[in-house]
């Protein structure tokens, strides 16, 4: 087979962009028999997967608009899987093309009208016009959450038989360190201290303020030493949470970290007494399997998808609430037990979503994409 994987999206630092990578790299790995051709719409910054049966397309896009979408999508990209003769097409950003014969299979990560504020105007207009017939045109539609399932049925009137639900992958795994290189990282990092760390996006739909006001009732009442680390891929210096830390009273006990690579970002991982996000995405629950996976334990936001992701492994906060995420806060810090009972549940539902398992569950999806009608 001629296997087109449409990577358009996964050519940022994300880290479901790594995972998903990750993920095509490992079905090439087991599949040297099938040819792997990846398109995307601009050259990868990092390294390209370099075996004999991975080829790497670019097809240029510049313009983010929902017209210029569409002709790369029904036009660019049908001419270039004519010409590679593709078996299949794997769309691995919930978009897909409406004017070719190749059979589809639409990845759906999340559901963008269900955050607005994640996704630029221009965005959300193109998935609300089309997410329907993407649907429809797609031969199999996979997802990482039965929740998500649902919302395709629900919503889009998908076929409920063409969806397939696999595990999520947390990628080329974490490992937990133990206490003496525990505590040379936290000297690195912290000064030597105890640290809670928010690892994703500084965007407003992460209430980082309410983080914020979480974190100032946890210093008034536990008077601990305990920092905030808090890492993002990108913060400008002009972002209005930046700007707030300034005058925060605990300014000096907030790290803010950025641009980082990924052996930093295992290192602040692994040291963390416990890691935070509140994101209703998916693709930020990624950094708490990989706290789990490191031995640290979760606080995660209490939305649908993340119970049925970590099950009873993580503590679940309100994210608007910053009385509620102090409270769970201290209980971590005060409870011991309740720490380790964490850490050894977050260890155990971490390892059920191994890449191997995602991988071989994703082959499947593309065996049922090209069987016969």
């Amino acid at each position: 087979m001629n296997i087109a994987i449409n990577t358009r999206v996964l050519s940022g630092n994300a880290a479901i962009s790594k995972l998903l990578m990750d993920c095509f790299e490992t079905l090439a790995a087991d599949h040297p028999e099938h040819e792997f051709i990846f398109i995307a719409e601009k050259e990868f910054a990092e390294k390209k997967i370099n075996f004999k049966n991975v080829k790497h397309l670019v097809l240029p896009q510049q313009t983010s608009n929902a017209l210029l979408w569409q002709l790369w999508y029904n036009y660019k990209l049908p001419s270039a899987l004519k010409k590679i003769s593709a078996t299949i097409l794997v769309n691995a950003d919930g978009a897909c093309s409406l004017r070719t014969k190749v059979p589809q299979c639409l990845l759906v990560n999340n559901l963008a009208l269900n955050y607005p504020g994640w996704y630029s105007k221009n965005y959300l207009r193109f998935i609300k016009s089309n997410s329907a017939r993407f649907m429809g045109k797609a031969k199999t539609i996979v997802t990482f959450s039965h929740v998500l399932k649902n919302e395709f049925v629900k919503r889009y009137g998908a076929e409920e038989n063409k969806i397939m639900v696999i595990p999520p992958t947390s990628g080329k795994q974490y490992q937990p360190l133990n206490w003496e290189a525990k505590e040379k990282l936290k000297e690195k990092y912290s000064g030597g201290k105890e640290y809670f760390l928010f690892n994703g996006t500084v965007h407003p739909a992460n209430k980082l303020m309410n983080l914020l006001k979480a974190f100032s009732l946890f210093k008034k009442r536990q008077k601990s030493n305990m920092q905030l680390i808090i890492a993002s891929q990108s913060i400008s210096e002009d972002n209005a949470f930046v700007e707030s830390i300034q005058s925060y009273k605990y300014r000096d006990e907030i790290k803010l970290m950025t641009d980082l690579d990924e052996n930093t970002i295992k290192e602040i991982t692994s040291a963390a007494y416990a890691c935070i996000n509140t994101s209703v995405l998916q693709n930020e629950m990624v950094e708490l399997l990989h706290a789990m996976e490191s031995e640290v334990p979760v606080l995660a936001g209490n939305f649908h998808v993340a119970i049925e992701i970590f099950g009873d492994a993580a503590l679940y906060i309100n994210p608007d609430s910053p009385e509620n995420i102090a409270e769970h806060l201290m209980d971590l810090y005060k409870d011991e037990n309740k720490r380790n009972e964490l850490v050894k549940k977050g260890l155990e539902q971490s390892s059920k979503y191994n890449l191997k398992n995602t991988a071989g569950q994703f082959w499947q999806s593309i065996l049922a994409t090209t069987a016969p009608a």
